[in-house]
């Protein structure tokens, strides 16, 4: 009696041990069961920063851990994609970035990741226009009396950007070099500094996204001569497009998006674009990213990579055609 009550207590224990085993693995192995690291290789404020404060905490809500959002601005965007590309995928940091993503490392040879390979797309979340603006004293309304003026007075209207290789100066580059004029760049660590010197009057145009000059425009402070995007913008319809404008077949849409580390299982980039996904569909979240003037515009992990690809090509070609250079 006394054996067969011990081998009935050995084998309840077990089983006990295995459930509490099986119970413990899956416990540590469900994603996320601790706070996930956002990082934004922007500053604070800008056009590919801002959707991610409206985006963040609803993403985080439907994880169900916090989501830190981690600015590590520098270099076009590289300083931050090369801290994801070298973090484990175990889907705990994570990029919130832009297309510029793939425009950058054309221009940073040594760099020590690939903008496609080594990253994997989850699913893009906005896409907004950019504008040509100029300060109101240089001597042009429209974007073909930009080009006329820039024509006559080659290398002498300087451009302000956010640093090379950034998608401000590569989208500028794109109509200098597809409406056959030279200007001068002059790249700046911000936004909020490039903006500043641009409404001084200090540099006289520039290509900066639409919600971060559409007020300046409307208080007269910078005159605006076309978006950068296929079709007009719903923000400031008056406004026409480049390609309608002076330059056909022009497009520079700033597309932001989230990645993740390659290696990423396939069960938590399924989890994750699922959520995000679920969140971009949630009313409020689409009309706080309007207010911002971006448009909500998800595209899913196999879309946004498509996107992304021909991107990289497009501006791969552009870089070495012009044989621009980082300086």
């Amino acid at each position: 009696m006394t054996s067969k009550f011990a081998a009935c207590s050995r084998w309840l224990a077990s089983v006990a041990s295995t459930v509490l085993f099986a119970l413990a693995a899956q416990a540590q192995g469900a994603y996320p069961n601790k706070p996930i690291r956002l990082i934004v290789p922007w500053a604070p404020g800008g056009t590919s920063d801002t959707p991610w404060r409206i985006v963040g905490p609803r993403l985080s809500e439907a994880l169900g851990q916090q989501l830190v959002i981690d600015n590590k601005p520098g270099a076009a965007s590289t300083i931050g994609a090369a801290m994801v590309a070298s973090a484990r995928p175990d889907g705990y940091t994570l990029l919130g970035t832009s297309n510029v993503h793939v425009l950058s490392p054309n221009l940073y040879k040594n760099l020590s990741y690939h903008p496609l390979d080594d990253f994997v797309p989850v699913g893009q979340i906005a896409q907004t226009c950019s504008l040509l603006v100029v300060h109101p004293s240089l001597p042009v309304t429209t974007a073909r009396e930009f080009v006329s003026y820039a024509k006559a007075n080659p290398g002498k209207i300087d451009f302000a950007s956010t640093g090379n290789g950034s998608g401000q100066h590569l989208f500028m580059e794109l109509f200098a070099s597809m409406t056959g004029i030279t200007l001068s760049h002059v790249p700046y660590k911000s936004v909020g500094q490039a903006v500043t010197e641009l409404l001084s009057g200090e540099v006289k145009a520039a290509m900066p996204g639409l919600s971060v000059v559409s007020q300046h425009v409307k208080e007269g402070k910078l005159r605006a001569l076309g978006v950068t995007c296929t079709q007009r913008s719903r923000f400031m319809p008056e406004v026409p497009t480049l390609a309608e404008a002076i330059a056909p077949g022009f497009d520079a849409t700033l597309r932001e998006g989230l990645m993740a580390p390659k290696g990423v299982s396939p069960e938590i980039l399924a989890r994750l674009e699922r959520e995000l996904k679920k969140v971009m569909e949630l009313p409020d979240v689409q009309a706080r990213i309007v207010g911002t003037t971006n448009e909500a515009t998800f595209a899913s992990s196999e879309q946004f990579a498509a996107t992304l690809k021909a991107e990289y090509a497009k501006w791969q070609k552009l870089v070495k055609d012009l044989g621009i250079q980082a300086q």
